[in-house]
């Protein structure tokens, strides 16, 4: 038992060391966008991101022959079930988003919203109508340009995606002959923490809490020349989340 209590304790004592270092890898990428070294910038908020998803629990159990499929051009959707999905975006796909995020970390992570903008993600008001208009044409623009984005088609963690499925994916994808690669990933959590919008809370409760395992379920790739609609390809990709 002392033995399970010391481990225990240790195992939260690095955690913290390493949320501490994530945190001031944060600050110093502020800094080295307010010097324009934005590419650099870039990076800084990669590691960091890493490393605070370590500090928080997070084992990365991810098949190596799938990793591939991360880098290839293409619309990459993904079920967002989880504020952790965050550390998906950023870790694995790294390429731009349209996200509220901001609206949960501004308070605790400062210039979050300048952080996002500089690497390349859109932050918006789901809310607003006009907000999700621009979010829409921000998604078109980087998809004409980039060939490569990526989107959480049920647009909220409080939403799920077999209920709330965004057409905006399948028309993006026929508009611009993009594929549309569709993931679904699981965190295999024995803590059960539920997310009550308070993240330093929630923060606190995953630095104590065990280990949880980030999995891809399955993935596919929807090519738009198979489809003769929008409606179509829609309902394809919906059924690829409904089917369990």
């Amino acid at each position: 038992m002392k033995r399970f209590i010391l481990k225990k304790s240790l195992t939260i004592l690095l955690r913290i060391n390493i949320f501490i270092f994530s945190y001031l890898l944060y600050l110093i990428q502020l800094i080295l966008i307010l010097l324009n070294l934005k590419k650099f910038a870039k990076n800084v908020f990669n590691s960091a991101s890493y490393f605070c998803s370590l500090s928080l629990g997070i084992k990365y159990d991810i098949d190596p022959n799938l990793k591939k499929k991360f880098l290839q051009k293409a619309i990459h959707i993904s079920n967002h079930d989880n504020p952790l999905d965050i550390f998906i975006a950023q870790n694995f796909f790294k390429i731009k988003t349209i996200t509220t995020v901001d609206q949960h970390l501004k308070n605790f992570l400062p210039f979050f919203e300048l952080s996002l903008k500089n690497y390349g993600h859109y932050s918006f008001d789901y809310l607003n109508f006009h907000d999700r208009k621009l979010a829409y044409l921000f998604l078109d623009r980087v998809c004409k340009n980039d060939n490569n984005v990526l989107i959480f088609p049920s647009g909220s963690i409080y939403t799920s995606i077999i209920k709330r499925f965004s057409k905006s994916v399948s028309k993006l994808s026929m508009i611009n002959k993009l594929k549309v690669i569709a993931w679904k990933f699981i965190f295999n959590d024995h803590a059960n923490i539920e997310y009550d919008r308070n993240i330093g809370k929630y923060i606190l409760k995953r630095i104590c809490s065990e280990k949880l395992v980030l999995q891809i379920a399955k993935v596919k790739v929807f090519n738009p020349k198979d489809y003769r609609s929008v409606e179509e390809l829609h309902s394809d990709l919906c059924l690829f989340y409904l089917d369990s």
